[in-house]
């Protein structure tokens, strides 16, 4: 079986992904210095894992790779140990290994691109090296701020691989509607475009102008941008799906975090943290727990039709974001303990279902 899983390392990177996660969640229950543990589990290994799982499954797809991936999972894997080991004696080292861990990932997509010939697959690569741009660059300065701006390199990951996904989820929320079978939902690329440009933006002048008002008003853009992007999905037909219900509240509450990001910035509110957690719990981890879902199935020979304790991890998450974003200054338990009891459960929830979806099913293509 973990034979099975390596074979195809979606499984085995998901699972250990949610993990990780469950353990992010519990470490600030102990004696240590969660602030710095937090950020490195949620934003290393929870990410590099899941986006791991997802490009060695979906880029194999899209660049007609046929070459086996079982010992790029088993050296992968044994970088993500080696930095999990060692975030135990140094976070330094912990965070040299996962370098590693995205360089290697970056060679492969390269190598796969290449043979294929395939430019359409750019962005992805350059959400790649841009992580282990600004890994590199934390481990040469140690500047915080390298850490912290991963956070919307990620958005922009999300913003690329969403466009795919709304193409899945269109698609089958239009093939259940009688009549409709025909029928095509095709998203906005321009809308996609012009959110992921404002991301960018915004991601270079927080880098080159911290501090300024213009981060506040860009970050307003991206807000704009991300909500325009919604239009597409304002019908019945689409919105009765609880999948595409799903994915549309990941989508405005990503835009109402830069949006109220922006506006705290520009009225001097003091929201800016708050809001940063909003977009990388609702934005970050409410994505990768939506992408677990859809490829876990579609991938396993299932219908795309979360299950009853998926479907609590989802609430489990969006409630998390809304606690530590909008309600922390309410009460203290709404600021650390209670997210981050709520996400450790939401993805205990998620692997008790998986482990045994991928343990009994055969890996199977995407059925489109």
């Amino acid at each position: 079986m973990i034979n099975d899983f390596f074979t195809h390392p979606m499984r085995i990177f998901f699972l250990t992904s949610a993990v990780c996660a469950v353990l992010g969640g519990a470490i600030f229950f102990t004696p240590v210095d969660f602030i710095s543990w937090h950020k490195f589990i949620f934003l290393h290994l929870v990410a590099a894992l899941a986006y791991a799982g997802f490009l060695l499954t979906g880029l194999t797809d899209w660049t007609n790779f046929g070459g086996g991936l079982k010992k790029h999972a088993y050296v992968m894997f044994s970088f993500f140990a080696a930095s999990f080991v060692s975030a135990f004696f140094s976070l330094f080292a912990a965070h040299f290994f996962m370098a590693l861990f995205w360089a290697y990932l970056a060679g492969l997509c390269v190598y796969m691109i290449w043979l294929d010939r395939n430019d359409d697959q750019l962005g992805v690569l350059a959400f790649l090296l841009g992580i282990l741009g600004f890994e590199i660059y934390y481990l040469l300065s140690g500047e915080e701020k390298f850490l912290n701006l991963q956070i919307h390199l990620h958005v922009i990951a999300i913003l690329l691989v969403s466009f795919r996904v709304s193409v899945v989820l269109g698609k089958e929320a239009l093939n259940r509607e009688p009549g409709m079978q025909d029928a095509a939902f095709v998203p906005n690329f321009v809308y996609k475009n012009i959110a992921i440009v404002s991301v960018c933006a915004f991601l270079l002048a927080s880098l080159f102008f911290e501090g300024s008002k213009a981060v506040n008003f860009v970050a307003i853009a991206c807000g704009s941008a991300i909500l325009a992007k919604l239009k597409e999905w304002h019908y019945k037909e689409l919105l009765r799906h609880s999948f595409v219900i799903y994915y549309y509240l990941m989508q405005l509450l990503l835009a109402a975090g830069y949006a109220i990001y922006g506006a705290s910035g520009i009225l001097g509110l003091g929201l800016e943290t708050n809001m940063l957690h909003v977009i990388a719990l609702n934005g970050i981890i409410f994505s990768i727990m939506l992408i677990f879902n859809i490829a876990g199935l579609r991938h396993s020979g299932q219908e795309l039709e979360f299950l009853r304790l998926s479907k609590i991890a989802f609430a489990l998450v969006i409630i998390a974001g809304i606690c530590r974003g909008f309600l922390a200054y309410v009460w203290s338990g709404f600021y650390i303990h209670l997210p981050a009891t709520l996400i450790a459960v939401a993805f205990a929830l998620w692997f008790i279902d998986f482990y045994k979806i991928f343990r009994d099913n055969e890996f199977s293509d995407d059925p489109e």
